[in-house]
């Protein structure tokens, strides 16, 4: 099943690697013979070991030898990827030495010396070549032999039979600490109130699917809802079958069915046709309830034709720990139940059940942090414990130190065998480039959030979405990020406008069994207070640096010529100096490095192959000699004091992505010369740049000149300075937003604009106008965000036919404003932030497409928003972040057919779960409360890693940079109920965003 990404992962990187044979060697006949030669080798030999490996994994569950021919593959694609980029590195130096190396110096003796030298250099590098292939074929020959050896053996063994699973109809579930369950009250009630229909509603058979991370208590949760006594009274035919990998699955999870709710005697058929035909044809007048233990889209999609919808209101609960599984089986009028991980005093309830201490739970604060709340985690340590003589903090705080080795396949302590399992289920569903995304995650520290654009942007700087196929690298990268997500592995903490997760956090345990494996295969090496020393000659692809806690000296270059990335958290201390020495590498993220200076950047000005740079706040000054950087894809300055950009970095050729808050520097936009070259360069559209977020304007021309000449660019964020008497000035802007928006008629563009006019006077946004577009070319934009004081919209807003998101910002918004966006039927996401609402009134038939709503209003004593029966129709997100929210505020969210969830301020829970409870979808109600500010201050405090896994994941919907900042001072509390969640937007998230902050925080 996982094979054949092997070979697929390996045509990837080996295509590369042909392509650069056959474009610098060509002439040189025996290396060429070589690498076909290697080609060749490497076609059969991947066609032969996918063909084994698919004998040898016959089973659903990839095996102990398929784990390690894919972590085999892994290492040997890395080592033909450094082969390749050390070629390139050699000759890209070498040319750009010869293209800069005469200085004036004459023909002559010393001009033949060295065009003899450099003749010579490259004989050598071919030679060394052809070596280093042949070693390669020698790998992959090997690589081949083994997995045919170890096919014989496993002949031998077993016969040449597969082994298969089998269907479990058992009554017992097959989960630990099913007898006392730990917080598991409030779910069931959740669960049997969901096995009931609303008062009013028809009544219909629903799907309700209990999703999360394995180990969370999916079974344990099912299984207490199904013995329950409220269960057993509603429902007089009951079936549980427990699915797992059986290869039978599909006629035997009918089988099972059958068994349990027809006497044995009665069935009498065989094949699938006639099971499904007999259950079917007995459940037709029947209520029933059937649980279906870990099933996969696969299994349901056979067996769901099964289950018709008779009108007794039947149940039917599926466990799954796949997202879209979830989604997809309740699709309709089902519900989705997102499992939760425990709190706090529930973690230690199971992890101690006896005897509890102050040294013992002082000891134990970190162990129960990795743990995250996951109850199989927690019983597993808890098992450990009770396996010695006494449970001490001491013994805790050893356990966290080796709690990775514990997780491993062979080495770990017996308790730890279920929690493995689950973990290497997760692990085993990933190989090629996916894989490398997974283990990927071990280089960030799991006390705070990860950024996806950021990740995915490191994913394919570092090569980690390639494909042989026409597919864009970037549908790669975002199609394995959402593998993470869909499989529970990493769970979304923040939501952007269209639901898209924004930022995200792996499981605390999980992240621990991915360090652990990423250090063992060498993928990573890090320091840090569990990590204290830093293997920095295992030839590890990426350093991660704690603290500043890398101490080790390197003496030679190619010690570090793997090296792909070094993140840095913290005091960098002597592990920034080893920049100097990673002459290939891809990714260099300094964002919360605390020590960098200005002296460091001559070194990494220096790395011609870097693709993604970002800095922290100490660097004041970027040098010209910036533009050595040659391959650098994204650039991100937001967190530093950077105010001013020379010309030199924003002509690098592959810039695709600048972020930050600047202008032009001012010597180079007060030079002809500079300013003719910088038009040039757009002109013959040499940019690449897509994502300019952005930069400053003001009566000098700068960026705003330029934006017409930036073809590629998709998206734009623009602050306003006041500049006094300068008609000019609105003009220019006029023209240059007119220019980044204006598309060809036939041609739908993502493109995205941002404009802030805070520093302006009233109403400047409102005097922007846009001219009617000419003939053939339209406004194309997808999302647009006006933070000022707007007395009106400007103009152009309504000409804005393909908007879907649309975020405004002002002290006071009126009716007059909605009115104006009353055209723009497109719309799906719609934000307003305000200090007050007057006359707010959405009325009959509004807004037709809008999904997501969000009111923002400051002021205790403003009018809210009143919402018409008919309006809203296909609404599924409202927030109302109003101060003045009392009760229900008159709003009524019956009608709204399609809502899935309501985000309200505390202090009117209970007046809004009611009315969740009497909607047909029951909807989430989530809630915010503001927390003092400095609590957030220590985002490496244990607490902080309880507090956030309390977040009512994938149910959130972004705060907007630059429109939110009086949001941003939020933390987590512990729900009152399932149902009621509370949702915060916490400072440790937003504080890695540096956005300006609004006039409104201070309302």
């Amino acid at each position: 099943m996982e094979s054949a990404a092997a070979s697929a992962l390996l045509k990837s990187v080996m295509g590369r690697l042909f392509m650069a044979l056959e474009k610098e060697y060509s002439k040189h006949k025996g290396l060429a013979q070589e690498t076909h030669s290697l080609q060749q080798d490497l076609r059969m030999i991947a066609a032969a070991m996918d063909d084994q490996l698919r004998v040898l994994g016959r089973n659903d569950a990839r095996n102990a030898v398929a784990r390690l021919h894919t972590e085999e593959m892994l290492d040997l694609s890395h080592d033909i990827e450094d082969c390749v980029d050390r070629f390139l590195h050699r000759l890209t130096c070498n040319n750009h030495k010869r293209g800069s190396g005469s200085n004036g110096a004459g023909p002559g003796a010393s001009s033949m010396v060295r065009r003899m030298a450099h003749e010579l250099s490259k004989v050598q590098s071919r030679s060394s070549f052809a070596e280093e292939i042949q070693k390669l074929k020698r790998r992959i020959r090997e690589a081949h032999q083994r997995v045919m050896d170890i096919k014989s053996i496993v002949d031998v063994i077993a016969g040449g039979q597969p082994t298969t699973g089998a269907m479990s109809s058992s009554a017992t579930a097959p989960c630990r600490n099913t007898c006392n369950p730990v917080g598991i009250g409030e779910p069931v009630e959740e669960l049997l109130s969901l096995l009931d229909e609303v008062e009013g509603e028809p009544e219909q058979m629903r799907v309700i699917s209990v999703v999360g991370f394995g180990g969370l208590g999916k079974t344990t949760l099912a299984r207490a809802v199904y013995d329950s006594p409220g269960a057993k009274g509603k429902f007089s035919h009951r079936a549980w079958v427990t699915i797992g990998t059986s290869p039978e699955r599909d006629s035997g999870i009918l089988h099972a069915l059958l068994q349990q709710v027809l006497p044995k005697d009665a069935i009498g058929v065989d094949g699938q046709h006639d099971l499904e035909a007999l259950l079917k044809e007995y459940l037709k007048d029947k209520r029933y309830l059937i649980v279906m233990d870990d099933i996969n889209m696969e299994q349901w999609s056979i067996i769901r034709s099964t289950f018709v919808d008779n009108g007794t209101s039947s149940r039917i609960i599926l466990t799954t720990t796949i997202q879209s599984v979830a989604n997809m089986c309740s699709h309709g009028n089902g519900y989705v139940y997102k499992m939760n991980t425990l709190g706090e005093e529930d973690s230690k309830t199971l992890t101690f059940p006896g005897f509890r201490s102050p040294e013992l739970e002082q000891g134990s604060e970190s162990l129960l942090g990795k743990c995250d709340g996951l109850p199989l985690a927690l019983v597993s340590v808890s098992d450990y414990l009770k396996s010695s003589s006494e449970p001490t903090g001491e013994l805790c705080a050893k356990l966290c130190r080796n709690l990775g080795s514990h997780l491993k396949e062979r080495d770990g302590h017996y308790s730890f065998s279920e929690l493995r399992k689950v973990l290497l289920d997760s692990y085993d569903s990933f190989s090629g480039y996916a894989l490398s995304c997974l283990l990927y995650l071990g280089i960030f520290p799991n006390n705070r959030p990860l950024k996806k654009k950021v990740v995915i942007r490191r994913w394919l700087a570092e090569g980690y979405a390639r494909s042989d196929s026409l597919r864009r690298e970037e549908d790669i990268a975002d199609e394995n990020f959402s593998k993470l997500i869909d499989q529970n592995i990493v769970q979304p903490v923040d939501t952007r406008n269209n639901s898209e997760v924004k930022t995200c956090k792996t499981h605390g345990i999980m992240h621990e069994f991915l360090l652990n494996k990423s250090l063992s295969q060498i993928f990573i090496a890090k320091s840090s207070r569990d990590h204290p020393r830093l293997g920095i000659n295992t030839n590890a692809r990426h350093l991660s640096v704690h603290a500043g806690e890398l101490t080790e000296s390197v003496e030679s270059d190619e010690e570090l010529s793997r090296v792909r990335s070094l993140t840095i958290f913290g005091d960098a201390g002597h592990a920034i100096c080893y920049v100097r020495k990673c002459k290939l590498i891809r990714v260099l993220d300094l964002q919360e490095c605390n020590d960098l200076d200005d002296e460091h950047l001559k070194y990494i000005c220096k790395l011609w192959h870097l693709k993604y740079l970002s800095f922290g706040s100490n660097i004041s000054e970027l040098p010209r000699s910036i533009e050595g950087l040659h391959c650098l894809e994204t650039l991100d300055l937001r967190r530093t004091e950077k105010k001013f950009l020379p010309i030199e970095a924003i002509m690098l050729p592959h810039l695709a992505h600048l972020f930050g808050k600047f202008m032009l520097h001012r010597d180079d936009v007060n030079s002809v010369n500079k300013m003719t070259k910088l038009q040039k360069f757009f002109s013959s559209k040499k940019s690449n740049l897509q994502t300019l977020a952005g930069f400053i304007t003001d009566e000098s021309k700068g960026f705003l000149q330029h934006i017409g000449h930036m073809k590629k660019l998709r998206k734009v964020k623009i602050w306003f300075k006041h500049v006094a008497g300068s008609s000019n000035y609105i003009a220019d802007l006029s023209q240059a937003i007119q220019e980044f928006t204006k598309a060809p008629i036939d041609r739908d563009i993502d493109r995205s604009l941002s404009l802030d006019s805070e520093e302006c006077p009233e109403n400047f946004l409102s005097s922007l106008d846009l001219k009617t577009c000419s003939e053939g070319s339209k406004y194309a934009l997808r999302s647009l965000k006006l933070n000022g004081e707007l007395h009106r919209l400007p103009p152009f807003v309504t000409l804005l036919s393909s908007l879907t998101e649309l975020c405004i910002s002002s002290a006071t918004l009126t009716q007059g404003h909605l009115s104006a966006l009353i055209n723009l039927n497109r719309l799906l996401y719609l934000k307003l932030v305000a200090y007050k609402l007057v006359n707010f009134e959405i009325k009959h038939g509004a807004f037709p497409s809008l999904r997501r709503l969000c009111f923002v209003v400051k002021s205790v004593t403003s009018a809210l928003p009143t919402i018409e029966h008919g309006a809203l129709p296909n609404l599924i997100s409202l927030q109302l972040l109003c101060q003045g929210l009392v009760g229900l505020s008159g709003i009524e969210i019956k009608h709204m057919k399609y809502l899935k969830e309501v985000t309200i301020n505390s202090g009117v829970a209970i007046q809004w779960e009611q009315a969740a409870k009497n909607h047909p979808n029951r909807p989430k109600i989530l809630i915010l409360r503001k927390v003092n500010p400095m609590e957030s201050e220590e985002p490496e405090r244990p607490c902080a890693i309880r507090e956030q896994r309390e977040i009512s994941v994938a149910q959130t919907t972004s705060l907007d940079d630059g429109l939110d900042s009086s949001l941003n001072k939020m933390r987590l509390s512990k729900p009152s109920s399932s149902r009621l969640q509370v949702f915060v937007h916490p400072v440790v998230i937003t504080a890695t965003e540096a956005a300006p902050q609004s006039s409104l925080a201070n309302l």
